[in-house]
């Protein structure tokens, strides 16, 4: 019986990825483009995207979102902006509130379980938070990610924060201050702990 279970194993996971592949091609990308204002060449996208709110969302070419997507936002602006530059990677279960906007540059790669918030979600007076007053527009600050950072999983990435170019943020860690480019941050709150040294001209046309 070995070899017949063992092909009824290799089945099961062929006949597994082909079913994802069409959900993926012909239900679930075409649906969530529907929903962007532009969605490059490239896109792929394990699961819908869970968006909520008014934002509006911007997709480079090849850009590759590998799980669950959560996307909130409020009506403190008019128009809040969500934009992934070509070639970011994202990991499984990011959740992001964009109430102004959060931008990542070409090439960022997001780890699983990371979150990025361009606001608290409540004002910082206790009397306004009693009251469900909702934060002012002074205490919404955007999101900015350089081009080919990398974020480790599980870390916050908090209102007001630009990530430089090239920077690299640990795992786990909470960004409450701007990181400069090619520099490794990690912890609660993040410190910057290493410089790295930036590529050549040489090696970036390669």
């Amino acid at each position: 019986m070995s070899p017949i279970f063992r092909c009824i194993y290799h089945f099961h996971f062929i006949a597994g990825k082909t079913l994802r592949w069409f959900y993926r091609k012909f239900y679930a990308g075409p649906l969530f483009r529907s929903r962007c204002e532009v969605a490059g060449k490239g896109f792929d996208l394990m699961k819908i995207p869970d968006v909520s709110g008014h934002s509006q969302i911007v997709i480079g070419n090849n850009v590759k979102l590998c799980g669950h997507l959560g996307v909130g936002s409020g009506r403190i602006f008019d128009e809040p902006k969500l934009s992934f530059g070509d070639d970011v990677e994202v990991g499984h279960d990011l959740l992001i509130a964009v109430n102004q906007e959060v931008a990542f540059g070409a090439g960022v790669r997001i780890g699983t379980g990371c979150r990025f918030m361009d606001t608290d979600g409540h004002p910082r007076d206790a009397s306004l938070r009693a009251a469900n007053i909702p934060p002012s527009r002074e205490e919404i600050k955007p999101v900015r990610v350089g081009r080919n950072a990398a974020i480790g999983r599980g870390s916050f990435v908090l209102k007001g924060v630009t990530i430089g170019e090239g920077a690299t943020i640990g795992v786990n860690s909470v960004v409450i201050a701007s990181v400069p480019a090619y520099t490794v941050a990690a912890g609660n709150p993040a410190r910057n702990v290493k410089r790295n040294t930036p590529p050549s001209s040489e090696t970036v046309g390669q």
